[in-house]
């Protein structure tokens, strides 16, 4: 097997990136034009809702969908709906276990801040009803239809977003905005049932025995990382609400995951898990590392500039999406997009492959906990800040440790595990663009927006020019190497001669 040629990676990998990256978009698209239609107040209930139903839409799902990415190709063209459907069904049990715990729940939650009481039953409903539909994207990845998966992807989240925002553009409150979730969850699972038996063939039943506990078996490693993984996401901001609850939606803006930066590890991961899963199978490990290693290089040198770059904008973009009531959230955001500067590779998917569940688990755990204490202790001495800067070492301290887990699955260390030099030199590139982009945008721009721009466009400009220059310096000194070889043997010859 050779390794597939950039070109085909960056085609798979757009395609996972457009799907994804437009559910990514539709959460930071939401949260803007919310925040414009509605008051603070309202906003900070709003933002509540959408980190309950976002953790809940997620963790009732226990990534059993990924699993059919690893099963379906393994069973019959005719046993396929069978195994979606027999997924769905487990999940969507999750779902109604959720529903029902959200609306005992519901009294004790919130207080009268977020008086959740009235609307916290009716989005149990909604999660329960829409996280059967989370299998399809999976199913068609599976099923290497990627165009269909990023459709689906962009279609549902139309659907949610004008769910979302027409009550709130007709002066509607909070329970009409969750009842505007609902209707996207019905419309999610009548879409589900149209795809199901439109594109996968087969009976209802007839499946092997013991599939659906090869499933279970095979999710509990993941549904459990996802679990850690979820409320690792949000944990933060329910510290905060409940410490800081007049803060929460200046905090929620500042917490906003940004699309393509949240999307790109993990598109950039599925480009190449067929290629890693087969070469674990196989016992070559080597091959692993070499497709793990250049899929990583090429992200690092994606994901750190765009990081850094929206670190350098932070003002101007929370002043201008959000407007200039959050901008003391400009900071957080700041700390939160720093986070993303190590995220150019989906490392649970060496875990996965290697069949090590019981590590990924482990590496949830271990940035779950250290989140919850060092966000904790953050928000109780520093707010906003604090909590953000917890995250923000958390963070740094379980991706040392996950690093390690992934040097031990490729029988290596950590040195020869990740991509370093390539992600060393985009960090010092974007570091040197970011002073540049500041000095010039301070010295040249005077308002909101043409900072923004001419920020933008130093920074890009500098960036690509410094990239472009090592490029250069790493052909040069290649071909000195070659050159000196050449000498050398030369040489050789000609002592062997004499």
């Amino acid at each position: 097997m050779n390794l597939p040629d950039r070109r085909t990676l960056a085609r798979r990998t757009a395609l996972i990136t457009l799907g994804q990256g437009a559910v990514k978009a539709s959460q930071l698209i939401a949260a803007v034009v919310l925040v414009r239609l509605l008051s603070p107040e309202s906003w900070t209930k709003v933002a509540l809702v959408l980190s309950i139903y976002l953790a809940a839409t997620t963790l009732g799902a226990m990534n059993l969908q990924h699993g059919i990415i690893y099963f379906l190709p393994r069973v019959e063209t005719h046993q396929q709906r069978a195994l979606v459907l027999q997924t769905a069904g487990v999940i969507a049990t999750c779902g109604v276990l959720i529903a029902v715990g959200l609306a005992v729940a519901a009294p004790w939650v919130g207080g009268s801040t977020f008086e959740a009481r009235t609307w916290l039953p009716l989005l149990g409903l909604a999660i329960a009803i829409e996280l059967p539909s989370v299998c399809v994207p999976a199913a068609f990845i599976a099923t290497d239809r990627l165009g269909l998966a990023a459709a689906w992807d962009i279609a549902m989240t139309v659907v949610l977003l004008t769910c979302l925002v027409l009550p709130a553009v007709m002066g509607y409150g909070v329970a009409a905005i969750v009842i505007g979730l609902l209707v996207s969850a019905i419309v999610r699972l009548l879409a589900f049932g149209c795809v199901m038996f439109t594109f996968f063939s087969g009976r209802p039943k007839g499946l092997p025995k013991g599939t659906l506990v090869a499933q279970l078996k095979f999710a509990l490693p993941l549904g459990l990382t996802i679990a850690a993984s979820v409320l690792n996401r949000t944990v933060d901001k329910w510290l905060v609400a409940w410490m800081h609850p007049e803060r929460l939606g200046v905090y929620t803006v500042a917490a906003q995951e940004i699309p393509l930066l949240a999307v790109l590890p993990y598109a950039g991961g599925a480009a190449v898990v067929t290629l890693v899963v087969e070469a674990f199978h196989r016992g070559d490990l080597e091959f692993a590392r070499q497709a793990w290693l250049r899929q990583t290089a090429a992200m690092s040198l994606v994901v750190v500039p765009l990081s850094m770059g929206l670190i350098v904008v932070g003002r101007e973009v929370i002043g201008l999406a959000f407007t200039g009531d959050y901008l003391a959230g400009v900071l957080p955001f700041q700390l939160f997009t720093a986070i993303t500067l190590h995220r150019v590779a989906e490392y649970g998917l060496v875990l996965r492959a290697a069949g090590r569940g019981r590590a990924l688990v482990r590496s949830a755990v271990v940035l779950l906990t250290a989140n919850l204490v060092l966000a904790g202790i953050g928000a109780a001495l520093g707010g906003m800040v604090g909590a953000s800067i917890g995250t923000l070492t958390a963070n740094a301290l379980a991706w040392w440790y996950v690093l390690g887990q992934v040097a031990d699955a490729f029988d290596s260390s950590r040195r020869e595990s990740f991509a370093w030099a390539t992600w060393f030199g985009a960090i010092a590139a974007a570091l040197i663009a970011a002073v540049v982009a500041s000095v010039l945008g301070t010295v040249l721009a005077d308002t909101t927006l043409s900072m923004l721009v001419v920020k933008g466009c130093v920074f890009a400009v500098t960036y690509v020019g410094l990239i472009r220059v090592a490029s250069v310096g790493r052909v040069i000194e290649s071909l000195r190497l070659r050159y000196r070889d050449v000498v050398r043997h030369r040489e050789v010859e000609g002592a062997l001669t004499s």
